[in-house]
This record gives C-alpha cells, sequence and structure tokens, in this order.
C-alpha cells in the first residue's frame, strides 16, 4: 500500500501544472509577419511586454499574475491609426488568442466570459443597425446591456473592465447604483483600479 502511495504522489507531482499566464496567438494575415504585438493596460497607452509574430504565431509567457484584462495591439506599421485590438483576460493558465477576420480569446474561465461579453456587444450594434432605431434608444438599449454585463461579471475582473471602460455611458447616479447593486468586492476594486 505505501509503494503504491509514492507512486501515485509521484505521478501527482509530475504532473505540469501552469504556475502564470501563457497567451499563445495565431495571426491569420501574413502581412503581420515579423510585426510587434503588444500588450497594454487597457486604460492607458503604458504597454508592459511585447512580442514578435513569427510563423504566423506569437507567445508571451507572464508567470505569476494576478488576474485582470489587457490589450492585445497589433499594428500593421508604426503609424497604423486602426491597429488590431482585443481585450484578453490575464490569469493562471493558457489563454489561447486568434487575430484574423475574426478576433476572440478562449482558454481560460475569464476569457469566455469576456468573449461572451464582446460577442454580445456585437450582436447589439449588428440588431440595431438592422432595426434602424433612434440614437436615444440605442443608447437607453446599450446602457441596460453594460449594466446587465457589469452585474452579471460582478465578482471577477470583466465585470471590472466593463465599468471601467464603459463608464462613460452611464450617469453618476447609474454608475453609483451599479456600484451598490455589484456589492463590497466590486466597490474595492474599482477602488483599488482607481488609484
Amino acid at each position: 500500500m505505501t509503494a503504491f502511495l509514492i507512486v501515485v504522489l509521484s505521478l501527482c507531482a509530475c504532473t505540469s501544472v501552469p504556475k502564470g499566464c501563457t497567451i499563445e496567438g495565431a495571426v491569420k494575415d501574413k502581412s503581420y509577419e515579423g510585426k510587434q504585438v503588444y500588450l497594454r493596460h487597457t486604460l492607458t497607452p503604458e504597454t508592459y511586454d511585447s512580442t514578435i509574430v513569427k510563423n504566423g504565431t506569437f507567445r508571451f509567457a507572464l508567470g505569476e499574475t494576478s488576474p485582470g484584462v489587457s490589450l492585445l495591439v497589433l499594428k500593421a506599421s508604426s503609424d497604423d491609426l486602426f491597429p488590431i485590438t482585443l481585450p484578453v483576460a490575464t490569469e493562471k493558465g493558457t489563454v489561447k488568442v486568434s487575430l484574423g477576420e475574426l478576433v476572440f480569446t478562449s482558454g481560460t474561465a475569464l476569457n469566455d466570459k469576456l468573449q461572451d461579453f464582446l460577442l454580445a456587444v456585437d450582436r447589439f450594434s449588428d440588431e440595431m443597425g438592422k432595426k434602424g432605431e433612434n440614437q436615444e434608444k440605442i443608447r437607453k438599449d446599450f446602457s441596460s446591456l453594460l449594466e446587465s454585463s457589469i452585474l452579471q461579471n460582478r465578482d471577477n475582473e470583466v465585470g471590472v473592465y466593463i465599468f471601467r471602460n464603459y463608464g462613460s455611458r452611464f450617469t453618476p447616479e447609474q454608475k453609483s447604483d451599479i456600484m451598490d447593486r455589484a456589492g463590497e468586492w466590486f466597490i474595492k476594486r474599482i477602488e483599488e483600479t482607481n488609484n
């Protein structure tokens, strides 16, 4: 029995468990070969890591990191005014990224939640474009989508990202109401990111 337990413990110790965040990306457009991919903060233009597209792929090994949301930015040239930009949740595990005609992330729980939000925004834009709604109705409905998405993610960094990056769509009263309904953890994270 003791020998069996030692073998089981040895096998468990050899199992590879990711210790930090790794981002593995694929770039479909060959014109981006050799171009820089930047990892930036979501609210400032500050770049905190970069790598190069090689053989249509790129990789970031971030090591131990607190969960958060960053931006991946891929420029065709240094003066590219419309780079490919994609929010990505940095958390323990391997994040899969595709930058092409469609851009998306997967591989971790937060990236799945972030992708759900981004797809909801895309669907909203498509639907509103087809309906021909007036600006006030679009603004009101989009605020409702944002509020719902924040409250669904009030216990994780995706909710913080949405609130921080889309907060200008809310009145001060709406912001206060959302924070009250989101709870203590959310309020603390918003206060931390304000400093």
